[in-house]
């Protein structure tokens, strides 16, 4: 950062004497003639003042290039993004902290590195990241990002208050930005370009949201009754169906997989076995898509097409380990145990040997 250099080559650009410039801050010539030979610098009070009088920012005669900087920060994002989208969160997370030991106030890659911590299961170097943010940015959108990385961290540790206190923080969905954008946009040519590159994310989100709603209705405690819940899930699983038509549901199914799972134990409960049975291979189906996926490919459903949605969060035990355990253990599939189509299941699961 050469100050200095900075305020010779501004000065001079603009043909101002050093004369005149000591004029307009109220110093001597003397202190501007040590300024450009960079044996003082002047104080950071008349750092605005400088700016004003060469018309640019103060980045600009420290020598900060904002675009640069930007474009760089932007790049170390970029380079994370290819660990996150392998669910490497580990190589993410180092590219992030290397990044911030560079720009060591960028709340962008604060955010990001945050986000990747919680997944790596460290949830207080996330949460000191996450409070930095929210005390220091104001960027309305990184501090939405830190508040809803807060929000998951405190609930997931079991601060519930605190989660939920954090949570009546962050504006009504209905003041979101993509929610706007949809409102606002209109139809003609003109907007047809920011319409594709808007709408089929905005689409896929409240898919997924709206997926979630009917499967939190179902919930026995809300007191619908069973033909009603069957219903909702039903109706849950049709709404991911519908939208992800060509079958690319990709991180998005393991929504339809939970719909299924909970139609199942119903069924289960019923001895229905048809049903039964085809929620139990639905199930498998979008556990073994959700797992298996590639992160770097996009949607081509219409809807949704061009959205790429990135990696999917692994867990201890995938998906369908799960499913075959409780296919193995659990005595409520006793009633079709040795139907074809149940062995069918548990051979697409990974385990041909099953015992009869």
């Amino acid at each position: 950062m050469n100050i200095g250099q900075n305020i010779k080559s501004l000065r001079r650009e603009q043909d101002i004497t050093q004369e005149q410039l000591a004029e307009y801050l109220c110093v001597s010539p003397q202190a501007v003639s040590q300024w450009e030979t960079d044996r003082t610098a002047p104080d950071i009070s008349q750092l605005p003042i400088l700016a004003n009088v060469f018309g640019v920012t103060v980045d600009r005669i420290l020598g900060i290039d904002v675009a640069k900087t930007q474009e760089r920060i932007k790049s170390i994002i970029d380079e994370s993004h290819e660990f996150y989208g392998k669910s490497d969160f580990a190589g993410a997370a180092a590219v992030l902290e290397k990044g911030l030991k560079e720009y060591p106030r960028s709340y962008e890659l604060m955010e990001r590195l945050a986000d990747n911590l919680s997944c790596l299961g460290k949830k207080q170097e996330a949460v000191r990241l996450c409070e930095i943010i929210l005390s220091e940015s104001r960027n309305s959108v990184i501090r939405e990002s830190a508040t809803q990385s807060l929000i998951f961290c405190r609930g997931n540790s079991g601060e519930k208050k605190e989660a939920l206190g954090l949570i009546n923080t962050l504006p009504h969905v209905w003041s979101s930005r993509e929610d706007m954008l949809l409102l606002m946009l209109s139809d003609c040519d003109g907007d047809k370009e920011r319409i594709l590159e808007a709408v089929p994310e905005y689409a896929e989100f409240l898919t997924n949201r709206l997926m979630i709603c009917l499967q939190k209705l179902s919930e026995p405690k809300l007191g619908y009754n069973e033909d009603e819940r069957i219903k909702l899930l039903r109706q849950s699983a049709a709404v991911g169906e519908t939208v992800f038509c060509d079958g690319d549901g990709m991180f998005s199914a393991q929504f339809m997989r939970t719909a299924y799972k909970k139609l199942g134990d119903i069924y289960a409960a019923r001895k229905d076995s048809e049903n039964l049975l085809e929620c139990l291979e639905k199930e498998t189906e979008y556990a073994k898509e959700f797992e298996t996926y590639d992160a770097n490919a996009v949607h081509t459903s219409p809807a949704v097409r061009g959205y790429r949605p990135g990696g999917a969060v692994p867990e201890d035990e995938p998906e369908t380990e799960q499913i075959l355990k409780r296919l193995k253990d659990c005595e409520e599939y006793d009633f079709v145990r040795d139907s074809e189509r149940f062995m069918e299941v548990v051979k697409r699961l990974g385990d041909p040997k099953r015992e009869a």
